[in-house]
C-alpha cells in the first residue's frame, strides 16, 4: 500500500519549510567553477619527504658528536618534527630574543634560516668556558655581546659543517653563513606566504633542554624534490659506495693471464704442413715496432722486449684506451 499525503499534511509540510522549521537540502553548485588561491603553495606539497627525515637525522647525529666534543659535556639532539608551513607562522613562532642565523645553500636559489633559542645559545656560552649551564639568565632587553656572538658563530659553522655532510647522499649542498639578526621582525627571506620547512631539533645537555629551528623554503628545494620524496635514496647511494670500494679492491687480488705478441704471420696449411725445425718465418712487424701486450687475450698495452735481471721481461710504453688501437 503506498503511503499517500493529506492534504493537510502537504498544508503542514509546506508551511513548516516557509517558516525555517523542516530543513530543506541545499542546491550543489554545478557550475563546475571553484576559487583558486594562486598565492598558497599547500596544493603542491605532497606527503612527507622520506630522504629529507634521513639526511636531519644524520644532521642530528652528526651535530650532537661535534657539540658534544667541542664542550666536552654530552648532548642529545633529536629531530623531533618536521612541518610545512608559512614564513609568517614561523616567524610568529620564534621568540625574542633569538640567534637568527640567515645562510645560503649553495648551489640552491634563496636564502634559509637557523634559529637558536636563547636559552640553549647561553647554556652553550657557560659550557664552552668551563661552567655547569645551570645558571639562570635574563635575555630580555639587550643584544649579544661581541664575545658571545663569537661562540654563537662557531656553534653555527658546526651545525653548517654537519648539515653539508648530512645532505652529501641526497644532494650534495655547501651552506655559507651570511649573517646574524636578534629581532625577526628584521628578517624576511620570502615573502610572508611563502612555503617553508620547517625542521625542530630538541638539545638536551644534562637534563636542560632547549631548541633549535631550520627553516627553508619550498622555492628552494623545489627543484630537487624528487630526490627528497624518493623513499631510500639516502641511504643506498652510501651502501653503492662502499660496496663498489669493497669490489674493487677484491678484483684487484684476482689472477689474470698476460701474454706477449711479437707479430703475427698468415700461411696457408700446406705451408704449415711443411715447417720444419730451422725454418724462418716472417711477422707483420719490424723489429723497432712495439708488441702488443694482451690480458686475457685481449690487447690491452704496447711494448719492447727484453731482458731484465736475467728474465725475458716486457717494458710497457704505451695503454690502448678502450675502443681504441
Amino acid at each position: 500500500m503506498e503511503d499517500i499525503l493529506s492534504q493537510d499534511e502537504v498544508d503542514a509540510l509546506l508551511k513548516g519549510i516557509a517558516e525555517g522549521e523542516v530543513e530543506t537540502e541545499k542546491l550543489e553548485d554545478t557550475s563546475g567553477v571553484k576559487a583558486y588561491d594562486f598565492t598558497g603553495q599547500e596544493k603542491i606539497v605532497r606527503g612527507r619527504m622520506p630522504s629529507l627525515d634521513i639526511a636531519n637525522e644524520r644532521l642530528a647525529r652528526n651535530f650532537r658528536l661535534s657539540l658534544s666534543a667541542a664542550i666536552r659535556h654530552m648532548v642529545d639532539v633529536t629531530n623531533v618534527n618536521v612541518t610545512i608551513t608559512k614564513f609568517y607562522d614561523f616567524m610568529r613562532g620564534v621568540p625574542f630574543p633569538s640567534s637568527i642565523n640567515i645562510f645560503k645553500m649553495e648551489p640552491l636559489r634563496g636564502f634559509g634560516l637557523l634559529v637558536f633559542d636563547a636559552s640553549m645559545i647561553f647554556s652553550l656560552i657557560e659550557y664552552f668556558f668551563g661552567g655547569t649551564g645551570k645558571g639562570y639568565y635574563k635575555p630580555e632587553g639587550r643584544e649579544f655581546t661581541p664575545i658571545e656572538q663569537k661562540i654563537i658563530h662557531k656553534v653555527v659553522i658546526f651545525f653548517f659543517d654537519d648539515m653539508e655532510e648530512a645532505w652529501k647522499p641526497v644532494y650534495p649542498i655547501k651552506p655559507v653563513y651570511v649573517r646574524s639578526e636578534m629581532n625577526p621582525q628584521f628578517v624576511t627571506i620570502v615573502t610572508p606566504v611563502d612555503v617553508v620547512i620547517k625542521v625542530e631539533f630538541v638539545l638536551e645537555i644534562e637534563g636542560k633542554q632547549c631548541k633549535a629551528f631550520l627553516c627553508i623554503p619550498y622555492g628552494s628545494v623545489e627543484p630537487i624534490k624528487e630526490k627528497l620524496y624518493s623513499a631510500f635514496s639516502a641511504d643506498r647511494d652510501e651502501l653503492d659506495i662502499k660496496w663498489l670500494e669493497r669490489l674493487k679492491e677484491r678484483l684487484k687480488e684476482t689472477t689474470v693471464n698476460l701474454s706477449g705478441v711479437l707479430g703475427k704471420a698468415v700461411l696457408p696449411v700446406s705451408d704449415v704442413l711443411e715447417l720444419s725445425e730451422g725454418d724462418v718465418l716472417i711477422l707483420d712487424t719490424s723489429v723497432d715496432d712495439d708488441a702488443g701486450v694482451a690480458v686475457e687475450g685481449l690487447e690491452k698495452f704496447k711494448g719492447k722486449f727484453g731482458v731484465y735481471k736475467g728474465y725475458r721481461a716486457v717494458k710497457i710504453t704505451k695503454v690502448i684506451q678502450l675502443g681504441t688501437k
